[in-house]
């Protein structure tokens, strides 16, 4: 009984850090226009109330930026 108790209460934690994580880096969305599988836009179909046009995807994080390494001195 102790182990599922312990389990549990692990099971919360872990749900607590990833709720803090989320609510502190949201994810942000920006609309971009639909591809489909050939990489061509999709156009609208003007008989349905959606846009097929424009899709919701999150936003690329940027990664920064490699750090380049001291050139070696030759000694002679």
């Amino acid at each position: 009984m102790a182990s599922s108790v312990r389990e549990k209460m692990a099971q919360q934690e872990k749900e607590k850090k990833v709720a803090q994580r989320v609510s502190e880096n949201p994810v942000e969305i920006k609309m971009v226009r639909a591809r489909n599988d050939s990489g061509h836009f999709v156009k609208d179909d003007p008989s349905t109330p959606e846009n097929e046009a424009w899709v919701e995807k999150p936003k690329a994080k940027k990664k920064p930026a490699a750090k380049k390494k001291a050139a070696a001195k030759k000694n002679k």
